[in-house]
Formats: structure tokens, C-alpha cells, sequence
């Protein structure tokens, strides 16, 4: 089984590559099928694991990664706009893809162990809307990136910068039910000893990074640029996050 899932996340890291590569070379209808063969095969290894492990593929660092590729990878497909610059959202969401499943590269090629709570709604539900929201912010990410590297600031920019906004919140509402979820897992099963944990700490740092984003005053392009700095930051903090939950 291990053999089929390292073979499954190559397969997926290659044609994500080569779908970024065609796409840059602007292979309209190549990079359609790539993509669409990359997300296939994305969405095989999720099945293989959840199928034989008995839980849903979000619960280590490796999962979680491939997971967040796949939602990540057809929000670009669906979701991202080409433009005549080579390096737009999508081209940026392919990168980011690449570079989630390069860290996956660094950690065990496996499923976690089943345990009794992987089946537990409130755990489900609290691993589940982070992975998602994980995803989301990345693609938010996606769009302030280009936003920013714009060299100049017309119509078409401000409407990248206000999709990027618009997903940041949904990031947000995500991420807050995740929070919801936990607390409520914790408070059955744990008590309240979760308010002094290092995953309380690390949760109140992203919802920091989520108020400034937000709260930047002031309606210039300097503004503009420091919200989309930080909402670019935050996504580094959430990725950041889920990858050390792993190494402890």
C-alpha cells in the first residue's frame, strides 16, 4: 500500500510540474489535461488512503499536504483567470502546489495510524476546515502575490486584490469554525486545558495575522500593499503551523 501512495504523490508532483511548465509556455489545451490528469491522480492517492485507512486524508503533515494540493490545484483550475503576464494567479497557484508537495517530500510517505477520534465529528470537523482553510488562504496568497508584483496598478488589479480580500475572509470563516470545532472537542474530552496548549498559541497568532490584514487603515495604494503583504504572510504563518504540528 505504502509503494502505491509514493507512487501516487510522484506521479501527481510530475504532472504538476509539467502542467506548470506548459502553462507558462501558454499550451492552452495541454495544461488543460495536464491538470486535469494531475488532479486525477491527486485525488486517487486521497481515495487509496481514506479507503484503507478508515479516516479522511487531512490527519499527518503528508495527507494534509496532498489534500491541500488537490483543493488548491482545482481552485486554480476553476477559479484562476489567465492573463498575458506568464507569472498570474494561476501560474503562481501551480508554484505553490509545487512547493507544498516538495515539503510532503521531507516527511514519511504514509497515512497516519487510525485512531478512535479520526472517526469523531468534532475532530473531523476541526482538521478538515483547517485543511481547507489552509488551501483557501494559499490561493488568497496566489492573488496578493500578483497584486503586488504588478508593476502597474490598473482596473484588472484592483479586482485580483479584491478577489484575494474575498477569499482571505472565507479563509477566515473557515478557519473560525475549525476553532469552533476544537473547542468543542476539547471541552468533551479534554476539559479546558487546550487554553494553555501550544496549538492555542499558534491559533491566536493566525488570527492576529487575519485582524491586520483586515484592519490596515486607510484606502491608498500603500494600504493596499500592506494588506496584501500580510495576507501573503498569513498564509506562510498557516503553512507554517501545519508543518510543525507534524515535526512534534
Amino acid at each position: 500500500m505504502k509503494h502505491l501512495i509514493i507512487a501516487g504523490y510522484s506521479t501527481s508532483y510530475f504532472f504538476y510540474a509539467v502542467t506548470l511548465i506548459t502553462y507558462l509556455l501558454r499550451q492552452r489545451n495541454l495544461w488543460q489535461y495536464l491538470s486535469i490528469i494531475a488532479l486525477t491522480v491527486n485525488f486517487l492517492v486521497l481515495l487509496l488512503i481514506t479507503i484503507s485507512y478508515g479516516h479522511f486524508p487531512f490527519f499527518n503533515v503528508f495527507e494534509c499536504l496532498l489534500f491541500v494540493a488537490f483543493i488548491l490545484g482545482g481552485l486554480g483550475l476553476l477559479c484562476g483567470q489567465t492573463e498575458k503576464h506568464r507569472f498570474d494567479v494561476r501560474s503562481w497557484v501551480w508554484i505553490e502546489i509545487l512547493f507544498l508537495l516538495g515539503i510532503a517530500l521531507f516527511f514519511p510517505k504514509e497515512s497516519s495510524l487510525y485512531r478512535p477520534n479520526h472517526t469523531f465529528l468534532w475532530v473531523v470537523l476541526f482538521h478538515g476546515f483547517r485543511a481547507l482553510a489552509l488551501a483557501i488562504v494559499l490561493f488568497s496568497a496566489a492573488h496578493f502575490i500578483r497584486f503586488r508584483l504588478a508593476r502597474q496598478r490598473k482596473q484588472f488589479m484592483n479586482h485580483i486584490f479584491v478577489m484575494g480580500r474575498n477569499f482571505l475572509l472565507l479563509t477566515t470563516v473557515l478557519f473560525l469554525c475549525s476553532e469552533y470545532s476544537g473547542m468543542i472537542w476539547c471541552q468533551r474530552g479534554w476539559g479546558d486545558f487546550w487554553h494553555w496548549s501550544a496549538t492555542f498559541f499558534q491559533s491566536t497568532m493566525i488570527i492576529l495575522c487575519l485582524m491586520f490584514s483586515f484592519h490596515i487603515p486607510g484606502k491608498n495604494h500603500r494600504s493596499d500593499d500592506i494588506r496584501s503583504v500580510i495576507g501573503a504572510v498569513t498564509a506562510l504563518v498557516m503553512l507554517t503551523v501545519q508543518v510543525t504540528k507534524g515535526l512534534s
